[in-house]
């Protein structure tokens, strides 16, 4: 089932349903069901109205987003403890003309620093940097600890996982690297935090939540052309799909 769940969260993305229903559609029409096939392209026109304008992908990126608040020291009952900042990894690139903040994508940026912010906030804390290479070349990990280094966080104060490929296993090179004892707070997605964090209680940890790069910000936005179908509209909704599939696969 979790293998299954992994394929389709790969898979499952507005312009490829979209297709799949239109397939369908012809599909009937091949075999002179017509009355069929102009429901499956309607449901196609219908699904992609939803996915390409602003109401669905916001409303359900806000439920996602709303899950926990930002991180505030104030959640923090003894600041003299000891934390770990784990960044949880998001990609990068491998541009050697690059300082190593332009290698990182613009997700891992944003959760790096966001790291940052909250460990100026705790004297007493370390930076985990995380992810692997799927190309046999520097880790993400290494990429995100240099441009820590180089935004000005004591290289002294940062640790590597430099094997894990997904959030389970991000949890669990944790857990045999530290221990589950330790106090960790797991910087991610606003979109991501709640699978994360079940993830990392599934297997031992009590972890804070920060989370950070927020794709739904609440407050007034410009309504003008919420109506008109636009591409950063279906980008969310892709990003929705993958969350609420993977929510499904961390419960198997």
């Amino acid at each position: 089932m979790q293998s299954f769940l992994f394929q389709l969260k790969g898979l499952c993305t507005v312009l490829n349903i979209f297709i799949f229903l239109l397939c369908i559609a012809y599909g009937c029409k091949r075999c002179n069901k017509k009355k069929v096939s102009y429901i499956f392209t309607g449901m196609a026109i219908i699904f992609f109205l939803l996915c390409a304008t602003h109401y669905v992908p916001n409303y359900l990126a806000v439920q996602l987003e709303k899950k926990c608040q930002p991180f505030s020291i104030t959640s923090i009952k003894n600041t003299q403890q000891k934390f770990y900042i784990l960044v949880l990894g998001s990609g990068n690139n491998y541009d050697s003309r690059l300082p190593a903040n332009a290698q990182l994508g613009v997700t891992a940026l944003s959760r790096l620093v966001e790291a940052i912010r909250i460990k100026r906030l705790l004297s007493n804390s370390v930076l985990v940097t995380s992810a692997n290479s799927l190309l046999g070349l520097e880790t993400q990990a290494s990429v995100t600890k240099r441009a820590a280094i180089l935004i000005g966080v004591d290289s002294t104060s940062i640790e590597k996982l430099d094997t894990p490929s997904t959030t389970n296993e991000e949890a669990i090179a944790l857990k045999e690297k530290y221990g589950t004892s330790i106090n960790v707070i797991l910087v991610t997605d606003a979109m991501h935090i709640k699978r994360a964090l079940y993830t990392f209680t599934k297997v031992g940890f009590a972890p804070i939540p920060a989370p950070t790069n927020y794709r739904a910000p609440l407050g007034r936005q410009n309504s003008w052309f919420n109506w008109w179908p636009a591409t950063e509209n279906i980008t969310l909704m892709d990003v929705v799909l993958h969350e609420y599939l993977g929510n499904l696969k961390a419960m198997f």
